[in-house]
C-alpha cells in the first residue's frame, strides 16, 4: 500500500479508532500518532480493519487484518486469547 493511502485511512479514521482492553471493557478513541506508537512498542497492538473485504483490498494499513464489523463475533478466534493484549479497530468513519 502507498504511504499516502495509509495516512489517509488513518486520518480519516482517527475519530473512530478504538483500542479495546477486554479485561477492563474500556474503549478509548486514540490519535493516528498513538496508533503508530502502539504498533512499534514493546507490546505491539493487533490492528483490525473493520471495513468490508472490498474496501480492505483497495487499501489498508500495513499489518492490519480484516474482520468486517458484522463478523467480529464470528471471527473472534482471530483475536488474541490474551485479554490484556492491545487491539485497535479502525474503519473509514461514520457516514
Amino acid at each position: 500500500m502507498m504511504p499516502g493511502t495509509a495516512r489517509s485511512i488513518i486520518i480519516g479514521a482517527a475519530l473512530t479508532l478504538f483500542i479495546a482492553s477486554a479485561a477492563s471493557a474500556q474503549y478509548v478513541v486514540i490519535s493516528a500518532q498513538d496508533v503508530q506508537s502502539r504498533m512499534t512498542g514493546k507490546k505491539k497492538a493487533l490492528l483490525v480493519d473493520t471495513r468490508n473485504p472490498e474496501e480492505y483490498q483497495e487499501g489498508h494499513i500495513s499489518g492490519a487484518i480484516n474482520i468486517p464489523a458484522d463478523q467480529i463475533r464470528a471471527q473472534a478466534a482471530r483475536l488474541p486469547k490474551d485479554k490484556t493484549a492491545p487491539v485497535i479497530f479502525y474503519c473509514r468513519g461514520a457516514g
